[in-house]
């Protein structure tokens, strides 16, 4: 009876577990799917392995705030070591290449050189990625619980980014891209996110590289699971996997117990480490979702944006150079179309520097293609009929290749598709809504939101989920879990 069931076992889910289990309580997780990570997973697939979360992990200094968190949940440990990547990622337009290098100085010396007419707007995008370099993830406490002052504390040691919100915050990538006279320039620009989002992704997600603050941890996402595992289990928690909630039981103010396929288990609390349209749309009633979370929601066609992706993954076969390039490169190719949307920008990621995973004879490269609401109407629509559905990922791994095949030339004969997934697959596997593989991104004019841990009118009720906050992410997803554990300390007694 006196157990926490916390229901999801993904970063969230296994973040709120080690530390209830840190704090004294005994807690249980309870995963639908037959393995642990959610989203946060990597598999195999004819002897290949594709990793399906991990472009690079925030925090990874001891100075970072976030750091001492990844230590507690077993996400980084003294054995974990880290591949620092030359570049943000790289594209070329023509003949020409353009790279945001790790090296900031470097990568703007390049692009002064190449566009001298764009001087103004080059040296203002790397001035305010330099600003941005102090960004910290608030862990001690949710920005929903914070007080004035804890946000004045905050504010102090990013102060440096004022100048870069006020710009940045108001901007869409779209319009950054516009403020570029070089055509090649303004694809660098919006040739890592769609024109929709917020242009002030860019700047932070490149002041991550050019600051230390980012790197790929050797194991990818198997590894970072397996340790949280191993952290939670040495604590004393128990894990059930492919055991998926079916409701929380409430009685008067307070959750009894959480009804599952084979039992009904009764409980002192619950954490709904899910995505919160899984929790409010079948383990709660709707009438319990947030404020903040309902604001997310109803207006995503004007302030907030779902982020979601067909993903297409191939095997090296050898072990030859064959001309590839190391992490995230995108190049110019014919058109082609993906969930009723048209490209002209590929975007491919090469796996190959972690050899625990990506020895050299199974080297994977992979092309994440993003997609938005209205391609997901589109998928919901095929998804029905199998048949046609896997003709149309078919399809679509075909003209991919062909495309890679053109770019690097040297890989005929040696590129083998091993897999393929829409947005569906999110919402199939995850309960992702509307297949979204992160929490809503902010348009321009979409303001930061935060939506508590706790639900508004139960009691021993708790929320861990990266999509409480905007834009979401790993570090999200396990300071969520954190504060999720930290309200168990504060509402209930120990037995």
């Amino acid at each position: 009876m006196n157990k926490i069931l916390i229901l999801g076992g993904g970063v969230a889910g296994l973040s709120a577990g080690i530390y209830c289990q840190r704090y004294g309580y005994r807690s249980e997780i309870y995963e639908k799917n037959p393995v642990l990570g959610g989203e946060c997973i990597t598999y195999k697939r004819q002897g290949y392995v594709v990793d399906n979360c991990i472009h690079w992990l925030t925090g990874v200094r001891p100075s970072d705030t976030i750091y001492k968190v990844w230590r507690e949940t077993g996400v980084i440990d003294d054995a974990t070591g880290f591949i620092h990547e030359p570049y943000l990622y790289r594209l070329h337009y023509g003949e020409t290449c353009l790279t945001l290098w790790t090296d900031r100085e470097k990568a703007r010396q390049e692009l002064l050189a190449f566009a001298p007419e764009d001087s103004g707007p080059i040296n203002a995008f790397f001035e305010a990625v330099q600003r941005s370099e102090c960004v910290a993830v608030p862990c001690e406490k949710s920005l929903a619980k914070m007080s004035f002052v804890g946000y004045m504390k905050i504010g102090k040691g990013m102060r440096a980014m004022l100048p870069v919100l006020k710009t940045y915050g108001k901007m869409s990538i779209g319009q950054l891209a516009a403020s570029f006279k070089n055509p090649a320039v303004a694809a660098l620009m919006r040739g890592y996110f769609n024109d929709d989002y917020k242009a002030l992704i860019l700047v932070t997600s490149y002041a991550f590289y050019t600051s230390g603050m980012a790197a790929l941890p050797l194991g990818g996402s198997k590894g970072l699971i397996e340790r949280m595992k191993a952290t939670y289990l040495s604590l004393g928690g128990q894990i059930h996997l492919a055991e998926p909630a079916l409701k929380i039981n409430v009685v008067g103010k307070k959750a009894a117990s959480v009804a599952f396929a084979k039992e009904t288990i009764p409980c002192v609390g619950v954490i709904a480490a899910c995505d919160p349209e899984v929790t409010f749309s079948q383990l709660l009633d709707d009438s319990y979702r947030a404020k903040a979370l309902r604001q997310m929601k109803d207006h995503r066609k004007d302030r907030y944006l779902l982020a979601s992706c067909f993903t297409v993954s191939y095997g090296i076969e050898g072990s030859e150079d064959y001309g590839l390039e190391p992490g995230s490169v995108s190049f110019r190719c014919a058109p082609y179309n993906v969930g009723g949307k048209t490209f002209t920008i590929l975007d491919v990621r090469l796996y190959a520097d972690d050899p625990e995973l990506f020895p050299k004879d199974k080297r994977v490269i992979r092309s994440i293609i993003l997609q938005d609401e209205n391609c997901y109407d589109y998928w919901e629509k095929l998804y029905p009929n199998k048949e046609v559905y896997a003709a149309e990922k078919k399809r679509i791994a075909t003209l991919v290749q062909e495309r890679i095949l053109k770019q690097y030339p040297l890989l005929a004969g040696h590129l083998k598709l091993i897999d393929s997934y829409s947005p569906i697959t999110f919402t199939r596997y995850c309960g992702a809504y509307r297949g979204s593989y992160m929490a809503y991104f902010e348009r321009s004019g979409g303001k930061s939101l935060t939506a508590k841990n706790t639900i508004k009118g139960l009691k021993n009720v708790f929320l861990a989920s990266q999509v409480l906050t905007t834009s979401g992410g790993l570090p999200m997803a396990v300071t969520s879990g954190k504060f999720a554990a930290d309200e168990v300390k504060h509402a209930i007694k120990k037995r």
